[in-house]
């Protein structure tokens, strides 16, 4: 089926015109995009296939390319509005299992990640970076079922398999004079031997590339995910970058989040975590490196020259405190830059307009040099190409251009305030637009999302089956948190001993 939108604003992000719109006609044909031209010059049979093309009159209409969320954590779905001001080494005692966790049966898996794709797809969104967050241990059964949902509801998902291989206490610098030392060997003894988890995350990867990467028609991927260099041994990275190099896929990592991660780093390598990592020979341009805050000018220097792609979550860092990402300095140094929301228990949402128009706000209270500021040509570009360069589909998305698949939001220009009067389309998609001027939300050639409603699915029915069973596993997930929080006097401990630290501040701007 062909559908020709005509007399359109489109905003392509293509190299030519990157964010600056112009009035054009889009030509789709099935899940492809062939034709974007000038108002009036594409013609409908300018593609293969059936002679009948829809046309439809755009003229009120602005289409960008879907945005890309490059690091988010489905998981998270069940955890909204459980935390405040705490930073991320407290936080996660409030999040995630230390020592043990309640399984989650696998339709919980699926409903959890249905409702992350409805946030998601809502607000724009037509591809993402899951890390998945399955803990402690990931079944292929609860893959399967994250799989599942993604392929049932139809965004375009790379999927992760996480894993860590160290000990909890051995993730945390100061470890030997601010912990107990029971709590130490307990934390030892919890954590099976590291050749066995290695091996066997090498096994279950094996399984997910055989029988999950590619679902979909190749809207669905499968990605290996160390957690982070300080909760992973050398064996277990190298492992993951084998397994993400054979079957050129994208290999993703959590990097120097907080300043006690870096202090951490210093404290294992005896160096930066980023120039242990360029060692290793991991900062290829299949690597997804989310946060980068705590970064030293070698760092940047070495990523920028490095085809990583790096992943700014200002409202998850803003929650967080965990600090201020180095956005001009990455720039100016050439690195690929990204966007994403993290999860909802650190956001608390996946909405990706929130995300770009913190982007486009934080930076300016870093130096008072107005011309570092982010641009909204920027913040665009890594919310669409640089999100694509993340999930390591530069060819198939990011962009409204012949070849692509047809991924791709509808905005309409005169419903809502948001756009009225229209002045400058890019500025008002980044500053004013909060989602509710979208009309329509394609994804590979497929309505997902129409006038606010998704198509695929019963969303008042997914809702009611995941509240009730999202219930029952909160209060045992309750009963977790209850059991972690007996290590917060000696984790408040080791944060602030890292907080009296001297840290060297970056050069130039952030």
């Amino acid at each position: 089926m062909k559908t020709l939108w005509r007399n359109a604003l489109l905003m392509t992000m293509d190299d030519a015109r990157s964010s600056a719109v112009f009035r054009g006609d889009l030509l789709v044909d099935g899940d492809t995009i062939v034709a974007v031209g000038p108002a009036g010059e594409v013609d409908p049979s300018d593609s293969s296939g059936a002679p009948d093309c829809v046309i439809v009159d755009a003229t009120g209409l602005l289409i960008t390319p879907g945005l890309i969320n490059a690091h988010m954590h489905s998981w998270e779905s069940l955890l909204r509005g459980t935390s405040e001001r705490l930073p991320l080494e407290l936080w996660t005692l409030e999040t995630y299992p230390i020592t043990a966790a309640h399984p989650m049966p696998p339709r919980l898996v699926y409903l959890r990640t249905l409702v992350a794709a409805m946030d998601s797809l809502r607000g724009g969104t037509t591809a993402v970076l899951d890390d998945v967050g399955e803990l402690p241990w990931q079944t292929e059964e609860s893959l399967a079922a994250v799989f599942d949902a993604y392929d049932d509801i139809g965004i375009r998902a790379t999927c992760t398999g996480g894993v860590a291989d160290v000990a909890y206490a051995d993730r945390l610098p100061f470890a030997a004079d601010l912990l107990p030392a029971e709590g130490i060997a307990a934390s030892r003894t919890e954590m099976p031997p590291s050749a066995g988890i290695v091996d066997a995350f090498v096994d279950f990867s094996e399984r997910a590339f055989a029988t999950q990467h590619g679902r979909s028609g190749g809207r669905l991927s499968y990605a290996v995910a160390p957690s982070a260099p300080q909760r992973s041994t050398d064996e277990l990275l190298l492992a993951a970058d084998d397994l993400s190099r054979r079957h050129d896929s994208v290999l993703h990592l959590h990097l120097l989040e907080t300043r006690l991660q870096a202090v951490m780093g210093r404290e294992r390598y005896g160096t930066t975590i980023v120039e242990h990592l360029d060692t290793l020979g991991l900062l290829t341009d299949r690597t997804a490196l989310a946060h980068a805050i705590w970064l030293g000018g070698e760092d940047i220097r070495m990523l920028g020259e490095s085809s990583a792609t790096i992943i700014h979550n200002p409202v998850s860092n803003l929650k967080l405190g965990s600090g201020v990402f180095a956005w001009r300095a990455l720039h100016d140094a050439g690195a690929s830059v990204a966007l994403g929301t993290d999860g909802t228990a650190s956001n608390d949402s996946l909405r990706m307009l929130d995300t770009i128009k913190t982007a486009a706000l934080l930076h300016t209270v870093t130096s008072p040099d107005f011309t570092t500021w982010p641009s909204t040509d920027e913040v665009l570009r890594a919310a669409t190409r640089g999100g694509a360069e993340a999930l390591h589909q530069t060819r198939q998305i990011g962009s409204l251009e012949p070849g692509k698949r047809a991924d791709f939001v509808v905005f309409d220009l005169t419903l809502t305030t948001n756009f009225t009067p229209l002045n400058d389309a890019a500025r008002q998609l980044v500053f004013s637009e909060n989602g509710t001027s979208i009309s329509e939300v394609w994804v590979n050639g497929e309505l997902i999302v129409k006038n606010g409603r998704l198509t695929p699915i019963d969303e008042r029915a997914v809702l009611g089956e995941f509240r009730e069973l999202a219930d029952e596993y909160l209060a045992g997930h309750r009963q977790t948190v209850a059991e972690n929080r007996a290590y917060a006097p000696a984790i408040t401990r080791v944060y602030d001993r890292v907080q009296q630290g001297a840290w060297p501040e970056t050069e130039g701007p952030r």
